[in-house]
């Protein structure tokens, strides 16, 4: 199984602790991402989503321009290191309920896969699945593909 390294999203993107919530929310929407990376010298010490922003700011009536992101955040996000095999990453999304996860190397920061990432992989393997199920039926019937059906 292909390893998490080659399907990095590479440049994740990351805030401070201190910024607040109105400057995460700006971050992400400028970047079309559900999430950022709370950081601290490369390591990731946080996250930060959309269902963050939602849940806790919004739905509380807090003003996101006067809150940091790090109260708010999710404290100690649950990494896998990129030479992980992506079956574990799997695993790890689906055991923990994650949409995003980070992966580090040494303990830094490295990028982020998510969900939608994971749904492309799928549909990636599913294509070459059939499109390798149709090359064996071609050459299985003399050149006259689908004719075995």
């Amino acid at each position: 199984m292909p390893h998490t390294a080659r399907l990095l999203v590479r440049d994740v993107i990351t805030v401070k602790g201190g910024e607040t919530v109105t400057e995460a929310a700006k971050i992400m929407r400028e970047n079309r991402i559900g999430c950022v990376i709370v950081a601290e010298d490369e390591r990731p010490v946080g996250i930060f989503t959309e269902r963050d922003l939602l849940n806790k700011i919004v739905a509380a009536g807090l003003d996101p321009a006067k809150v940091p992101v790090s109260r708010f955040m999710t404290a100690n996000p649950t990494t896998v290191d990129a030479s992980e095999p992506l079956d574990k990453v799997f695993a790890t999304l689906a055991q923990g309920l994650f949409r995003h996860l980070p992966i580090t190397e040494h303990g830094k920061l490295v990028g982020i896969i998510s969900l939608t990432d994971i749904a492309g992989i799928l549909r990636e393997v599913f294509l070459q699945d059939q499109y390798t199920q149709y090359l064996v039926d071609y050459l299985q019937t003399g050149g006259q593909a689908g004719a075995r059906k």
